[in-house]
């Protein structure tokens, strides 16, 4: 699981510091830079053997979705809001 560490995901601190003490233990976490994408937090996973992108994963009820996914592999529609098809597929490095 790739979370962004650009300034404008890291922002909202409180969020981010969330999202990452829910996923730790459940995803090996790699932080990467900034994917264009800001509208943090961001946060890429691979769904179906593609790398999608999810943005503003800031509330509760988004970050339990991401949690299914990773649990079940059912992106719910909660996550299928947030998608981001400009990074689809692809990462910066």
């Amino acid at each position: 699981m790739f979370v962004c560490k650009g300034s404008a995901c890291r922002e909202d601190k409180r969020a981010l510091r969330r999202l990452l003490g829910e996923l730790e233990g459940v995803a090996r976490i790699k932080r990467v830079k900034c994917q264009k994408i800001c509208d943090g937090p961001v946060v890429g996973t691979k769904v179906d053997g593609t790398l999608e992108w999810f943005d503003e994963i800031d509330s509760r009820k988004r970050r339990l979705a991401l949690l299914d996914l990773l649990r079940t592999g059912d992106m719910g529609w909660r996550l299928r809001k947030r998608r981001n098809e400009k990074r689809r597929g692809r990462r910066r490095r």
